[in-house]
């Protein structure tokens, strides 16, 4: 008998399975920007590391404001000075790969009356977990990776399926468990942020520039904004970051948070923060007055991994989100990780690889992509996988018998599309081949995706 709470519909995939394959060993409504907070870790201790004489007493700041609770079950690392996490140094300096799980919540705690409403958060007590950002650091220090893990996405616990946002309700060390047993990744250190934090570090910045293509107005979360730059204040900011406004849901959100994340990376980097010493103590003790890390994160690993990633955080940081797709099981909404695409970030994650480049949101909704199923049942799920990561997709039955995918899932490009078509395929994960002449393409499409067994698998 099929179980009941099987995914239903195309691409749908038993619960008792890992729904991105074996396990590797080892909604709110109210969002906050859950993503500022490794960048201002980085960030700001990239301006601490940069400027050597105030580095010993940043060091200090940071340690007497920061909170420190135990998570069971984080993977230990070694850091290049040699030492162990938490432990004295032992053995000769060698860096290793680093992985950080901060969570942003939506605790009200700290907020006045006048704020809450200002803020138009509601009355709601006590703190939910939000989307969650994965932070890979590479052993060599040439890449890190930040990726966004959505609240809904489906994990399994023993066979019984679970959001991942409802794990954070036993705390940190079940979401810990529930990372590392679930999506196969490693987790070296642990950050927490609730709202009054984003608030403070965005008071003591000032403003900090995004700008817009389109207007994004929102009643709800209080945003109102015209297209063009704007600067915005921490309120300004909040109602920005929090906005679900599009067809895409909580993933226009995650974009409009990984915008915002870049914009606080460049004013965070910018000579302006870097010279001014108060600003910079400032900026340092609100975040480390409203940072909640795992007992072992010491301030001098942090100051010797923003040293060593300064290049790297100066040339940009790859941002992304775990490519899935919505289903309901058992009458409750899920994303569910698309197989080869999540697969393969993962496993670049825990090695240490750079993310291929997805470009840029108007990059992907002006490549329009035609998937063919070839009698498969995973073309639904591939559509809706590329549609929630922005590219305008549909499906248009069997296609032609010489695109027949076979085992794996192949992406054709059109003739000088071949740009547009490495874009889907950092999505889908799926090898690019170039469309055999003669095939039509249907509507205004210029990526064809031919669908295979694994696209289901």
């Amino acid at each position: 008998m099929a179980d009941p709470r099987a995914p239903q519909g195309a691409g749908a995939r038993s619960p008792g399975h890992d729904p991105w394959g074996p396990t590797v060993a080892g909604g709110s409504r109210h969002r906050l920007l859950r993503h500022l907070l490794a960048s201002l870790l980085i960030g700001s201790l990239v301006a601490g590391a940069a400027v050597t004489t105030t580095g010993a007493l940043l060091l200090q700041q940071g340690d007497a404001h920061l909170t420190r609770v135990p998570v069971a079950g984080l993977d230990q690392a070694q850091a290049a000075s040699g030492e162990v996490d938490g432990q004295e140094p032992t053995g000769a300096p060698r860096a290793t790969a680093r992985h950080f799980l901060v969570v942003g919540s939506d605790s009200r705690e700290g907020l006045d009356d006048e704020e809450l409403r200002d803020l138009r958060l509601g009355d709601f007590g006590g703190q939910r977990s939000d989307t969650m950002l994965y932070v890979a650091i590479s052993e060599d220090r040439e890449h890190v990776s930040i990726v966004s893990l959505p609240r809904d996405l489906l994990v399994m616990d023993g066979g019984q399926a679970r959001k991942l946002t409802d794990t954070f309700a036993d705390g940190p060390a079940e979401l810990v468990r529930m990372i590392r047993q679930s999506l196969g990744l490693p987790v070296n250190h642990y950050a927490h942020v609730s709202i009054v934090g984003f608030l403070e570090v965005v008071r003591t910045l000032g403003t900090v520039r995004v700008c817009l293509d389109d207007p994004l107005r929102d009643p709800k979360s209080g945003a109102d904004f015209s297209a063009g730059c704007h600067d915005m204040d921490e309120v300004e900011a909040l109602s920005y970051v929090r906005s679900r406004r599009g067809s895409r849901g909580d993933f226009d959100r995650i974009e409009r948070q990984q915008t915002f994340v870049k914009a606080v990376l460049d004013e965070l980097t910018a000579a302006r923060v870097l010279v001014d010493p108060r600003r910079l103590f400032r900026l340092v003790e609100d975040v480390a007055s409203n940072v909640t890390t795992d007992e072992h994160l010491r301030m001098t690993t942090a100051l010797s991994l923003a040293d060593e990633l300064r290049s790297v955080v100066g040339g940009g940081v790859p941002m992304a989100t775990v490519p899935g797709y919505p289903r309901t099981i058992d009458g409750v909404y899920y994303i569910v990780p698309y197989g080869p695409g999540a697969r393969a970030m993962f496993e670049d994650l825990r090695e240490g690889r750079p993310l291929p480049d997805r470009g840029t949101l108007e990059d992907r909704e002006e490549a329009e992509v035609v998937v063919f199923s070839g009698g498969r049942d995973g073309a639904e799920a591939v559509r809706a996988t590329l549609e929630l990561a922005g590219f305008p997709a549909f499906t248009s039955g069997r296609g032609p018998e010489r695109l027949d995918a076979g085992a794996t899932t192949t992406i054709h490009a059109t003739p000088g599309n071949e740009d547009a078509a490495e874009l889907v395929a950092a999505v889908l994960r799926a090898p690019v081949r170039i469309l055999p002449a003669g095939v039509d393409v249907p509507g205004d499409a210029v990526v064809v995706v031919a669908v295979g067994d694994d696209a289901t698998g």
